[in-house]
This record gives C-alpha cells, sequence and structure tokens, in this order.
C-alpha cells in the first residue's frame, strides 16, 4: 500500500500485481530459451514447469470470464428479437390485459 500526502492509501489490485508476475515470468522464459544450453540459468525441469503449468495456469486464471459460453440449456443462445416481433408480443400481451374483465373493490 501506497500512502499519499493528504492521508489516502491507495491500494493495488491483486489481479494487477499477478498480471506484473505473469509477464516477468514470460520474459524470464524467453530470455531462457535464447541462450545456449551450457549458459543457462533455470533447469530443463523448471524451464518446463513453468512453460506447461504454472504460466497456462496463471494466464486461465487472471483471463477467466465468468461469462458461459451457452445458456444453461446448452441450446447455444436465446435467437435475437426483431423490432416487430417485440411490438406484436407486446401488442398481443396489451390486448390480452384488456380484454380481462376488470375487478372491481366492494
Amino acid at each position: 500500500m501506497t500512502s499519499l500526502s493528504i492521508g489516502y492509501t491507495h491500494r493495488t489490485n491483486e489481479y494487477t500485481v499477478l498480471g506484473r508476475i505473469l509477464k516477468e515470468l514470460n520474459e524470464v522464459v524467453a530470455r531462457e530459451n535464447k541462450r545456449p544450453f551450457e549458459y543457462a540459468d533455470l533447469t530443463p525441469s523448471l524451464l518446463a514447469l513453468l512453460e506447461e503449468e504454472i504460466i497456462p495456469s496463471l494466464e486461465n486464471e487472471i483471463n477467466y470470464d465468468p461469462t458461459p459460453e451457452h445458456l444453461y440449456d446448452n441450446s447455444g443462445g436465446e435467437p435475437p428479437v426483431t423490432m416487430a416481433e417485440m411490438h406484436e408480443i407486446a401488442r398481443a400481451y396489451s390486448k390480452l390485459l384488456h380484454s380481462l374483465p376488470h375487478i372491481t373493490s366492494a
């Protein structure tokens, strides 16, 4: 946290921090892949762990989109309704409401 001179404390979102860490991990992997094998800083198993598990897992979590791909009935989603269809439904609903007997209080 960083305190400003007016007494306000700024809180850094943890997703922002994880995004920076992910960027740095990708840079480490890129640098390591450019080095000749004999000058590598990381072991092959650690490099593979970063490339195959850690980085993809972090990307999956950071880029998670909770919006379902399809509606819950797996129909692929509801087709769009045209303006004419909306008006037709509204007219039918209005006609139905006006055809009901009016209830008066006693």
